[in-house]
């Protein structure tokens, strides 16, 4: 039985049919907005509220705040678990990275280097969306001069040698999506 003038399903919001929103698996009532699955069967990437900063994104046509959706969705929720300190969130304890740990105890920069990669491999590897982390190299690896072009005015063979005149670096992370698509994320910070 459907709400007179509404023409949806027992249990239906009111006002939303059952086209705008996701069917619960015919429980009798959707989830108004939510994203239908692509008719292609590929898995999305999800949809969110763009942020620069930490602040919500304006739209200046609508004046709403402004959506980013696919690639540009996971790589900003990849950002903001690798800037949030670990156990910062009390009801998600285990989201974040854990940047206090580098400097928390007397290792060598290559020591934290390591530390470094095996804690962006297990805080990006728990969102579902990541089926893989190809690689985690750094800014003073061999692999960085490899991959970066030459016409930027990178040298192909010297990369800079570990050495304690500095104590940042710049991470980057090869992922592989549940999407099939590749997102090169980059991260950064001191070596404290």
């Amino acid at each position: 039985m459907s709400m007179p003038g509404t023409g949806s399903a027992p249990g239906a919001i009111p006002g939303f049919g059952q086209d705008l929103g996701l069917d619960l698996g015919g429980l009798g009532f959707t989830v108004p907005g939510a994203a239908l699955p692509d008719p292609a069967g590929a898995p999305g990437l999800g949809r969110s509220l763009a942020v620069d900063e930490g602040d919500l994104v304006i739209d200046s046509t609508t004046g709403n705040p402004a959506t980013v959706e696919g690639l540009d969705a996971l790589k900003q929720a990849l950002t903001l678990t690798v800037e949030t300190q670990l156990g910062s969130d009390r009801l998600h304890s285990t989201f974040g990275f854990d940047r206090l740990a580098v400097g928390r105890y007397p290792m060598s920069r290559l020591a934290r280097k390591e530390y470094i990669r095996l804690e962006l491999v297990r805080c990006l590897a728990a969102d579902r969306r990541v089926t893989d982390i190809r690689e985690v190299f750094f800014q003073d690896d061999p692999r960085f001069f490899e991959l970066r072009p030459r016409v930027q005015g990178f040298p192909a063979a010297h990369p800079a040698r570990d050495g304690p005149s500095s104590r940042s670096y710049t991470a980057y992370v090869i992922i592989e999506t549940v999407a099939g698509d590749t997102l090169t994320l980059r991260s950064g910070g001191r070596l404290e």
